[in-house]
């Protein structure tokens, strides 16, 4: 079939990629135009309202994302275009020779690593050939390689990497830097949640045994034990991202399920979520103010309101010299900061060798730190935390609550149990939320930043002062101005050693900083560790030197 591309791009990839050329024809079949073709995406291709474009994620693999099939369900798809399988009496050749090659390798502890040495010894067993083999008659014994065409090597090399080294099925999913989360809802399609996208459907259609295949497999790749006696697996993949499993037809009906929270391996700065317009840069300047002199902040919301990310592009703003110790249940969290402890529970099974949050949360406290991160408070751990900020340790940590009374509420209750007296000792409630936007897509949004002032014993409530909030109307965040922050007059005057007198001077600060942020986000500073060493360079020469130095008006 004869293909008409007018993208001299496009056609430089299906001369090298007979598969690529190979998938377009089958979409012209269909009577569908060729797609469009980019060799990268970002966020301003949210704006196509039906897409249908092809996009590279490394030499073998392209992703098509396209909006025919959400006439029929309301799904966009999600489609790998990869190389096919190489014939299976190759790859059993090659299986046979790798499995007796591996009984005197030492795989490194490094996943990267792992592909590189495999991949070396592939290139060594295939040699390159013009010439097609009947491998059902390849006597390996006699020659140390096995020829193959170029086709076939490029096909073999990709797929045992895949399913060898690499996560299967999975693995293509989680080398899409787009990718943010993946769904394996029981039998039928996956799903997928992609950065720029949303919400998609991939033709992947996986039975049941399939996917408890699968799971079993991953989960002792990852030293875990899933069973119908332990149905329910928390863990981290070999590539960083968390994976919570739940396993078998009796508690879940359609199957065992299983959803894949990707993390960037660079966490998103401060800036990029300013360009995102998560929050504003006056809100990101009050929180950056309120961190150097360690004020506690709990980042609430609900389930994929972005709160880590947004913990960890925040987190950016504690004083570089801070020492951080971090505790979490599988290990999400990363810090710029070179004096930064990360420490994870462990669960055995047995509680005499088992390590949850309330033991993590309890040893922070001796090895002196300046903050403590806690991936998330669900329990008796949230009374502990409220002690270590009784006891001049502040926390930063994430929170499941809509606002500051189901905050409260949460708190107070069984598991945690906190006494309403103390919840002043947090000092600030930010409550973030998935919100749509004007073009129906999914937007995130700080909903407020709250100040929590005391206990009010007469009435038995919490006070606490909105200090920012958003407007979904008009998607603007509103301040309630100079001379409204409680913690400026209460607790950062006193800390920075000033008087009543000089509050004003608080605000001039927290206008300057946000013009600095504002600048670093206009001027392409974007990278999470360049935007932390901006913020070093300005806590050492102060806030006003910086803007001289930069000439920041």
């Amino acid at each position: 079939m004869s293909l008409s591309i007018t993208d001299p791009n496009l056609q430089k990839h299906v001369d090298k990629k007979t598969y690529l050329r190979e998938y377009l024809e089958s979409v012209v079949k269909l009577g569908n135009k060729i797609p469009d073709f980019y060799d990268e995406i970002d966020r301003s291709f949210k704006k196509i309202n039906k897409p249908s474009l092809i996009y590279p994620i490394n030499d073998d693999l392209y992703i098509h994302i396209n909006s025919f099939p959400a006439v029929l369900d309301g799904y966009n798809e999600y489609k790998i275009i990869d190389p096919p399988p190489a014939e299976p009496d190759l790859t059993h050749l090659v299986d046979v020779q790798f499995g007796k090659a591996a009984a005197d390798m030492k795989p490194p502890s490094e996943r990267n690593e792992r592909f590189m040495m495999v991949e070396e010894y592939l290139i060594k067993l295939l040699q390159v050939s013009d010439e097609p083999v009947d491998y059902s008659k390849f006597e390996i014994g006699k020659s140390k390689t096995i020829p193959v065409t170029s086709d076939l090597f490029d096909s073999l090399k990709y797929h045992f990497l895949r399913n060898r080294v690499g996560l299967g099925l999975l693995e293509p999913f989680l080398s899409d830097p787009h990718m943010e989360d993946i769904s394996i809802i029981g039998a039928g399609n996956m799903f997928v949640e992609h950065k720029i996208f949303g919400p998609l459907k991939s033709p992947v259609w996986l039975t049941n045994s399939e996917i408890d295949n699968l799971m079993i497999g991953m989960a002792e790749q990852m030293g875990k034990t899933i069973s119908h006696a332990r149905p329910i697996v928390d863990a981290t993949l070999p590539e960083g991202s968390r994976i919570n499993i739940v396993y078998g037809t009796d508690i879940s009906r359609k199957g065992t399920n299983a959803t894949i929270r990707r993390f960037a391996s660079t966490p998103i700065s401060i800036t990029e979520i300013l360009n995102f317009k998560t929050l504003n840069s006056l809100q990101a300047a009050y929180i950056w103010m309120m961190f150097e002199v360690g004020m506690s902040c709990f980042i609430c919301g609900e389930t994929a309101s972005g709160k880590t990310t947004t913990t960890m592009a925040l987190s950016s703003f504690v004083k570089p010299s801070a020492k951080i110790v971090s505790a979490e249940d599988t290990p999400e969290i990363t810090m710029p900061h070179p004096n930064w402890i990360s420490e994870v529970t462990r669960n055995t099974g047995s509680e005499a060798s088992s390590v949850g949050m309330f033991d993590l949360l309890k040893a922070a406290l001796r090895q002196r730190p300046n903050y403590i991160m806690i991936g998330e408070i669900r329990g008796a751990e949230g009374n502990v935390a409220f002690q270590a900020m009784q006891t001049g340790h502040p926390v930063i940590s994430t929170f499941h609550a809509a606002n500051v009374k189901s905050l409260m509420q949460r708190l107070v209750a069984e598991p945690i149990n906190v006494p309403k007296a103390n919840a002043e000792n947090l000092n600030i409630a930010l409550f973030q939320g998935a919100v749509q936007g004007p073009d129906g897509g999914m937007l995130r949004r700080v909903l407020s930043i709250n100040e929590i002032v005391g206990y009010d014993s007469v009435n038995d409530n919490v006070m606490f002062v909105p200090l920012f909030t958003w407007d979904p109307a008009t998607d603007t965040t509103s301040f309630r101005g100079r001379g409204s922050s409680a913690l400026f007059a209460m607790k950062v005057l006193q800390m920075r050693g000033m008087s009543k007198a000089d509050e004003p001077l608080l605000y001039d600060e927290l206008e300057g900083r946000a013009r600095i942020l504002d600048h670093w986000a206009a001027n392409g500073i974007l990278n999470y560790y360049d935007v932390y060493a901006e913020i070093s360079k300005v806590f050492k020469l102060g806030w006003k030197n910086y803007m001289l130095e930069e000439q920041i008006a």
